[in-house]
């Protein structure tokens, strides 16, 4: 910003020394003005906040950040919260991953009513998955059931990692009613 205030004043005050330490002194206080005047207006939306401003939204939307989380995912948290509603639909989800950086691809298989999930380990750590997972909790239906597929790396592959394996089950329950009528 650097506002040299020497260069409004009038001639006949260039060579007056009293008057370039005013102007000079004037300067700084007017450039850390604006410095503080930008910071507020950045300060009003999510992905320009700093650390005191984000604090003010996560204040707002009732969320503790944990002190491992970084700026970003602090930032992503809030916009996560503050999205406005919009039909559900698989580019929207990835316009989301986009915006909120998360190194991952969706698909559907509409007809297992599957979304499907698919990132490589060296591109997403284990707060975008959990970004991931508040993100389709909230947004998809509960009829769809979503997978998150994360590839290893040939190096994680060699170093003979034991990878769990859970198993997913539903059940489906009909109930009958009889209704018989009572005679008086």
């Amino acid at each position: 910003m650097s506002n040299n205030l020497m260069n409004y004043l009038p001639d006949y005050y260039n060579d007056v020394y009293e008057m370039g330490a005013i102007m000079h002194t004037q300067g700084g206080a007017l450039d850390r003005a604006e410095s503080e005047q930008l910071r507020v207006l950045l300060n009003q939306f999510v992905t320009q906040t700093d650390a005191k401003g984000v604090s003010v939204f996560e204040d707002q939307v009732g969320i503790k950040p944990a002190s491992s989380d970084t700026l970003q995912m602090r930032q992503n948290k809030v916009l996560m919260r503050l999205l406005p509603p919009r039909p559900i639909t698989i580019r929207y989800i990835r316009e989301l991953f986009a915006t909120l950086k998360i190194p991952a691809t969706i698909r559907a298989d509409y007809p297992k009513r599957d979304a499907i999930i698919e990132a490589k380990s060296a591109e997403i750590n284990g707060k975008q998955i959990e970004n991931i997972k508040y993100l389709l909790n909230v947004y998809l239906p509960a009829n769809i059931i979503y997978e998150i597929r994360v590839a290893l790396n040939k190096a994680q592959i060699t170093n003979n990692i034991k990878i769990g394996v859970g198993t997913w089950s539903r059940a489906d329950v009909t109930v009958q009613a009889n209704l018989s009528q009572i005679k008086n």
